[in-house]
């Protein structure tokens, strides 16, 4: 069965079962969902080597990416503890040239951190490094093959800010304290772009439960809670989940052995710089396209605000039983989100539309058409057949 298969899976590595039941048909074979498996792996071993030879390729491999793709980071770390045993591999990491000028021209100084367990016969860990485009897109930045997952970005960059994601904090915090309302106050602290809905909402918890008050409280703030974070950066993300579509994106090829997971990945990367490069090409706007439908969601919702002006660019907008002094010039409004998140907030909206300007003349640098460019503009180049 797998003899036959060989052909048919290096045009479709990704065969399907009821597609390999269909290929022996054609022999009148009708196998077991077992001897399927079975001839799958063994095709799919003949093709792409096993897993430990496919270490074994891992050097020359590496000779070949830095040949044709100078600049380029590629380290394997090996353990030998004397010349008489053989080398053990330990870790791999890889970023491209392309890459790492992408990240340098084009994106926010916010890199996401993820790993995800492969499921090939020697384990480990994928590790990704991922940084946002102009459109809120995930870039790959840097990629690790590891035997655990031990993130020490703590020691090797002190002045890093680190976040962590409030959708794994609410899961132990449920895991302690069930109750429906505590998780939604949760939500509202988290998510609050100012420290008054911040600290209303902690007093709720704090009222309902004192020992999840303090359970939140021994996190720090500006790990988790939206308002204190650096408007540097321009990212209001409290959760990891950007980082986690990664995961998503690769596919079966944490099922994979190794070469063909870093080549796959290889692959994967090059052909996404040229696409979003390619598309992007097109555009005659100022700013990505979803970033212009989701200014147009803030201007709708900016219909339910009222508005006194104080100077051209200088006034207070009421929102409910709240009133916010918004600040063209200096591009802040007292709710936070204007300077936190970069794109004008709904405050901001009405008194922009109220001057008859463009909302995205008022977004931050970093969303524009150009800085995306940036981004894509690199290349990963071909490697050859091994």
């Amino acid at each position: 069965m797998a003899k036959k298969l060989i052909a048919v899976m290096r045009t479709h590595p990704n065969l399907s079962r009821k597609g390999i039941e269909a290929e022996m048909l054609k022999y009148s074979v009708h196998p077991s969902k077992q001897q399927v498996y079975r001839a799958k792996q063994k095709a799919r071993e003949d093709i792409e080597g096993t897993h430990s030879e496919s270490y074994s390729k891992l050097p020359k491999y590496a000779v070949l990416l830095r040949q044709h793709n100078p600049s380029s980071v590629c380290k394997i770390h090996y353990d030998r503890p004397n010349l008489l045993v053989e080398p053990r591999f330990l870790r791999l990491f890889i970023s491209f040239k392309g890459q790492k000028d992408g990240f340098l021209g084009g994106c926010r100084s916010f890199v996401g951190f993820d790993g995800c367990h492969l499921k090939g016969t020697f384990g480990g860990v994928l590790l990704a490094a991922v940084a946002l485009a102009g459109n809120n897109s995930i870039f790959p930045i840097a990629f690790a093959i590891i035997e655990g997952l031990n993130i020490a970005y703590e020691q090797l960059l002190p002045s890093a800010i680190g976040r962590y994601c409030c959708r794994h904090i609410c899961m132990n915090f449920k895991s302690q304290f069930p109750e429906v309302l505590l998780s939604t106050f949760f939500w509202q602290a988290t998510k609050s772009y100012d420290a008054i809905g911040f600290t209303e909402a902690m007093q709720r918890i704090k009222d309902m439960n004192i020992e999840a008050w303090r359970f939140l409280s021994k996190i720090p703030v500006s790990a988790w809670a939206r308002h204190a974070f650096s408007t540097d950066m321009k990212c209001d993300h409290v959760t990891n989940n950007f980082t986690e579509s990664f995961n998503a994106w690769i596919g079966d090829l944490r099922c994979q052995p190794i070469l063909t997971l870093v080549e796959g990945l290889r692959k994967k990367i090059m052909k996404k710089l040229h696409k979003k490069y390619q598309k992007a090409c097109t555009w005659t706007s100022a700013i990505p396209k979803n970033i212009i439908e989701k200014l147009k969601e803030i201007a709708i919702h900016s219909r339910r605000c009222s508005l006194q002006m104080a100077s051209e660019d200088l006034f207070e907008v009421t929102d409910g039983d709240r009133t916010f002094i918004v600040s063209l010039n200096q591009k802040t409004c007292d709710c936070g989100a204007f300077q936190l998140s970069g794109l004008p907030c709904k405050h901001a909206a009405l008194g922009i539309v109220y001057r008859r300007q463009k909302l995205e003349t008022y977004c931050d640098p970093c969303f524009s058409t150009e800085m995306y460019l940036k981004t894509y503009s690199g290349m990963i180049h071909p490697i050859p057949h091994e």
